[in-house]
């Protein structure tokens, strides 16, 4: 199986392109965790190299680059989203040298094929740090336009990285663990730890940011924990779950319900 590397581009201090209430440095967490509870589904040995502490763009990427570099890895990923001026649509794969750029296309097409967005190809970037600096090839996915509406209304993470797995890896995972073999559909709900009230609005705040139902269940002596909705998508929760596991560092919990 293969060593691999994966990351969210951009982060919270220093966001990447954002268009109304989407945001790249969210979304692209969602693919990459996706992505990665996929890829190691398969027995693949994958490292998240996000890195959610540069204040600066450059700081970003050196952390991501060394990160990456502090081990042998056989390839690497970067999860981005694409914008300009609302004209722009579709997918594209950034590579380093003409010897990724077949695979590049590969991946660009089969994203484009399961999600309807325009294929835009592979291209060569080699003026990128994270993919010019590192010792591994990293194919960079600009996964569709995020100030582009009819873009977003075709995005579809489960669709997304499971082209990606099956254009580079040749193993086909569509519907990731949401796949149903019968019986009652699966609903899941994340569930956090005990937290202190003065995070409440905090919570409360982001529930509506990332456009997730749920509630705040007081547990008395000031702690609460939260509990979203039932949702049959898992994905639907991959914004507040990586809020809250990976960024604030709470204990988190995704239950099958």
């Amino acid at each position: 199986m293969a060593k691999v590397s994966s990351h969210g581009g951009h982060n919270a201090k220093v966001q990447g392109a954002n268009w109304g209430d989407r945001k790249e440095h969210v979304m692209d967490r969602q693919c990459n965790a996706d992505f990665i509870s996929k890829l190691r589904g398969l027995g693949h040995d994958v490292k998240d190299d996000t890195d959610d502490v540069g204040t600066t763009k450059d700081m970003i990427v050196n952390n991501q680059v060394r990160n990456i570099n502090s081990r042998y890895n056989d390839v690497g990923f970067s999860w981005h989203l694409n914008a300009s001026d609302t004209t722009g649509h579709g997918v594209e794969v950034l590579c380093y040298s003409e010897k990724e750029l077949p695979m590049a296309h590969k991946i660009s097409a089969e994203i484009a094929k399961r999600t309807g967005w325009r294929n835009r190809g592979g291209k060569i970037r080699n003026d990128l740090g994270v993919i010019r600096s590192t010792a591994c090839p990293v194919f960079l996915i600009e996964a569709g336009f995020i100030d582009n509406d009819s873009d977003m209304a075709k995005w579809n993470v489960d669709k997304i990285t499971s082209a990606v797995i099956f254009a580079y890896f040749g193993q086909e995972t569509s519907g990731g663990s949401n796949n149903n073999t019968g019986g009652a559909a699966k609903m899941w709900v994340m569930k956090t730890g005990g937290l202190g009230c003065p995070l409440a609005q905090e919570m409360m705040d982001k529930l509506a940011e990332f456009n997730v139902t749920g509630k705040l269940v007081y547990q008395g002596q000031g702690i609460f924990y939260l509990e979203t909705n039932p949702v049959a998508d898992r994905n639907q929760l991959g914004a507040i779950h990586w809020y809250c596991k990976d960024y604030k560092g709470w204990f988190v919990e995704l239950l099958e319900v």
